[in-house]
């Protein structure tokens, strides 16, 4: 994964084989293949969910930038490294680059 990755144009795309069951306000995700447990808090199920293949890395900031503008600092370092994080367990990837390596359309996989 590149340095820079991802950049603000990266559309994300949660990678398939992973389930997600809602705990109260956290989100269980399990990755079959990598076979992870993790729990997230609503902040990073939040971001979980917009990895959908649509929505760049500046469109989820400024979603939830618009959600909690007196820390919007705060916000994008931590969608940053949720999104870093997701992406170093294999649970998301660049969207395009997958569409270009599949030769398909983009579709969800979770």
């Amino acid at each position: 994964m590149p340095a820079d990755w991802p950049n603000g144009d990266t559309r994300l795309l949660r990678q398939g084989g992973s389930s997600a069951v809602a705990l109260d306000d956290n989100l269980a995700l399990y990755d079959e293949v990598g076979r992870h447990l993790i729990l997230l808090n609503t902040s990073a199920a939040t971001v979980w969910e917009l990895c959908d293949g649509t929505n760049t890395l500046d469109e989820m900031l400024a979603a939830l930038t618009r959600v909690h503008p007196e820390q919007a600092a705060e916000v994008a370092e931590d969608v940053r490294q949720t999104v870093g994080k997701l992406a170093e367990l294999g649970l998301v990837v660049d969207a395009d680059a997958r569409a270009g390596a599949d030769g398909d359309a983009v579709t969800d996989c979770v």
